[in-house]
């Protein structure tokens, strides 16, 4: 007869061991734990903290905090109480934080207008910058509500990447840099560009460099600025926003995009081709985009560069081909890429008018374009054409990269408007009777 005392042993283990598989994640290492909570919401793996004496303090060791403004809101609750809840969360956060902090990004909304937050986030920038192993920090707020930065963050010296949206930044006249600074992007901000200049030389290691739709003056983000970038590490560029003129003392940039936000009446006899491709003797990837090319193309022309873009392989630029000016930096640009393997053109004409109209402009674009044409391209493989209505101009320009590119695969034509079937049909057969010397070329039209 079976003891009923062992039945009764055997099955409180089967319990336990049940039990104990149940639950195998709690018994999980705490460094894989702070893995999982990583996944998570910082507010969502604070919560973590009820389920069990294992993960009661868990979130304490979690080294990535990101803090959302809207995470503390609810249908019934004030912005007020919102504001109140989120200043509570994170000074219980960090107050109790045991281990590591790397990375810390903060999501204010419209919060940032309020002085309690304000306050609150100098206390906090405070506390981080005591921590040496803190190398990353994100803000932003509301864009309609720009965030007043606090100069407590320029204390943080340890920090490697900074990200900051919808701020207005002033820098402390006693700034000494960020010697370990790699990443900067500044979006949306407003900040003067004499602040530029200093924030960006005071980064002696600065690998990436990211201004876009920002303001480059406190009071008049029209006001005539030079904007000088001076770093000679420096790998990745993009600028997008307002300026006038622009000095660059970079080396060593790689990718560079220029997006320029302005009217022609303000960069007319202000721009210097010469002074921006010498600077970017080891690019690779380049894009020129809105009104960056009259921007270059406002000044009398050289008539050859001073440098071989010999590293350019993608060219993405936005162009009038309408423009003799521009249409004549194209060409410079073109003649100084031989290795060039991917172009990318979106065509900036405003006026469209009569598509074989025989004005002065067009006539003298068009004959830009057979001025000294020739194998330019012997690498360029892709060549994709954005906007076209398959005008005069447009037209020269193609014959010109058809009888110059003898290893071109792929060419697409993407027209301004979409056509019905019969147009497309007429405008394929154009393009099917240019010249071409590639013997392996694709030609698609949408």
């Amino acid at each position: 007869m079976d003891n009923p005392i062992s039945k009764r042993q055997k099955t409180q283990k089967e319990t336990a061991a049940s039990d104990e598989g149940q639950d195998f994640i709690s018994n999980l290492p705490e460094d894989v734990r702070c893995k999982i909570l990583s996944y998570l919401s910082t507010r969502d793996a604070v919560r973590t903290c009820i389920l069990s004496s294992k993960w009661r303090y868990t979130w304490v060791m979690i080294p990535e905090l990101s803090v959302k403004e809207d995470d503390f809101g609810f249908s019934t609750a004030s912005e007020q109480m919102t504001r109140a809840r989120l200043v509570k969360f994170v000074d219980i956060l960090l107050y109790l934080h045991n281990g590591p902090i790397f990375k810390f990004k903060l999501e204010a909304g419209k919060s940032c207008r309020e002085n309690n937050v304000r306050v609150a986030f100098i206390r906090w920038i405070l506390h981080l910058s005591r921590r040496k192993e803190f190398y990353e920090f994100s803000c932003s707020s509301s864009s309609q509500h720009l965030f007043y930065l606090p100069t407590t963050l320029f204390l943080c010296r340890g920090l490697s990447i900074l990200n900051l949206h919808d701020c207005r930044i002033n820098l402390p006249s006693a700034f000494e840099g960020f010697k370990l600074m790699r990443v900067l992007e500044l979006q949306g901000c407003v900040i003067s560009g004499d602040d530029i200049e200093k924030l960006v030389s005071s980064c002696p290691i600065l690998d990436e460099l990211v201004l876009r739709t920002a303001s480059f003056g406190l009071s008049n983000p029209y006001n005539e600025l030079s904007l000088k970038i001076c770093a000679p590490k420096l790998k990745k560029l993009i600028i997008h926003g307002r300026f006038v003129s622009l000095l660059l003392k970079t080396p060593c940039l790689v990718k560079a995009c220029f997006d320029l936000e302005v009217r022609l009446a303000r960069v007319n006899g202000r721009a210097n081709l010469v002074e921006v491709l010498g600077a970017l003797p080891e690019v690779e990837v380049l894009g020129f985009h809105q009104q960056f090319f009259a921007y270059l193309a406002a000044r009398c022309l050289p008539d050859c560069l001073p440098l071989t873009l010999d590293k350019l392989k993608i060219l993405s630029l936005d162009v009038n081909l309408a423009s003799p000016e521009e249409v004549s930096v194209m060409r410079l640009l073109l003649q100084n890429a031989p290795n060039l393997v991917e172009l990318n053109l979106t065509n900036s004409t405003t006026d469209r008018g009569d598509r074989f109209s025989q004005t002065n402009s067009t006539m003298t674009c068009a004959g830009l374009w057979e001025i000294g044409s020739g194998s330019f391209f012997m690498s360029l493989r892709v060549v994709e054409l954005y906007e076209f209505f398959i005008s005069r101009s447009e037209l020269a320009f193609l014959k010109f990269i058809l009888a110059s590119a003898p290893l071109l695969e792929q060419l697409t034509v993407i027209k301004e408007q979409v056509t019905d079937a019969r147009e497309k049909e007429a405008v394929v057969e154009i393009l099917k009777r240019i010249p071409k010397v590639s013997q392996i070329l694709q030609i698609t039209l949408e």
